[in-house]
C-alpha cells in the first residue's frame, strides 16, 4: 500500500520548483486582477465547443474572452460518476487576498516549525505557511473536483503542507493535502495509510503560479488529475506540468 501511494504521488506532482520562491514574494501574483467566478472554468477554444471543454453541470462558463455553452445532451463523461457538481458551487471563497499564497523562506521552506518527518516528506501545518484566503480557494476547488468523483468533501481544517525531501521522488516539491478529517489526516501523515489522497501542488509558470490536483480512491482504483492555471482556467484530466 506504501509504494502505491508513494508511486502515485510522484506520478502526478514530479516538478522542480525552481522560480517559485519569486512568483509566491510578489502577494498574489498574476491574480491582482482575478476572475470574478471561483470555480476552475475551462479554456476558451477558437473553434466550436466540444464538451470537454465545457464547465459540467452550469449552463455557461465564463472565460476572459467569452462563454462557453454546455450542450443539453452533454455525455456522462462530463460527470463520470453521475454527479452533476451543485454543492460545491455553493461556495463563495475570495480569489486574492493582502496575503502572499504562501509564507516561505529563502529556501522555498515554510516558515513554521516541521510537524512530522520522514525519509521523503516533511509536513507542517497549513496554518501559518497558508494564506486564509488561499486555503478556502483550495479547499473550494478540491471540493468541486470531490463532488465530480463522488469524494467526501473538505473544510479546510484537516490540512497539511508537505515539501520533499532529497530522497523523496520530486526535491523540493511543495504541496497541500486536504483530508475530510484530522483523524484521516494522522492516518495518511503518521502512519502512510491513505485510503483517499487529495492533494495540489505548485507549478511556477510565466504567468503565475498553477495548481495541478490529485485525487485517489485505492478502495475505488479512483485517480483523478486537474490543472487549475493562475487565472483560473481548468484544464481536465491532466496535471500542470505539461501545460504551455
Amino acid at each position: 500500500m506504501k509504494l502505491i501511494h508513494r508511486f502515485c504521488q510522484g506520478l502526478a506532482f514530479a516538478v522542480s520548483t525552481v522560480g517559485l520562491s519569486l512568483l509566491l514574494n510578489s502577494a498574489v501574483l498574476s491574480q491582482d486582477k482575478p476572475e470574478p467566478r471561483y470555480k476552475p472554468y475551462p479554456v476558451k477554444k477558437k473553434t466550436e465547443p466540444t464538451d470537454a471543454d465545457a464547465t459540467p453541470g452550469s449552463a455557461q462558463a465564463s472565460g476572459t474572452s467569452g462563454s462557453t455553452v454546455v450542450p443539453s445532451n452533454a455525455p456522462s463523461s462530463l460527470s463520470p460518476f453521475g454527479v452533476t457538481p451543485s454543492k460545491s458551487l455553493q461556495a463563495r471563497p475570495p480569489t486574492a487576498g493582502k496575503e502572499p499564497m504562501l509564507r516561505l523562506d529563502s529556501q522555498n521552506k515554510p516558515l513554521t516549525e516541521p510537524v512530522h518527518e520522514t525519509d521523503r516528506l516533511v509536513y507542517y501545518d497549513c496554518r501559518g505557511t497558508v494564506a486564509p484566503w488561499f486555503a478556502e480557494l483550495l479547499a473550494a476547488e478540491m471540493n468541486y473536483f470531490n463532488e465530480l468523483v463522488g469524494l467526501p468533501f473538505v473544510d479546510g481544517t484537516a490540512c497539511t503542507v508537505s515539501l520533499g525531501t532529497s530522497k523523496s521522488l520530486s526535491p523540493g516539491r511543495l504541496s497541500v493535502q486536504l483530508y475530510n478529517s484530522t483523524r484521516a489526516m494522522n492516518d495518511c501523515v503518521r502512519d502512510d495509510r491513505c485510503p483517499v489522497f487529495r492533494s495540489v501542488s505548485f507549478v511556477p509558470k510565466p504567468d503565475g503560479l498553477y495548481r495541478s490536483y490529485f485525487l485517489s480512491d485505492l478502495t475505488r482504483k479512483l485517480m483523478a488529475q486537474h490543472c487549475v492555471s493562475a487565472k483560473g482556467k481548468w484544464h481536465r484530466d491532466t496535471t500542470c506540468y505539461g501545460i504551455e
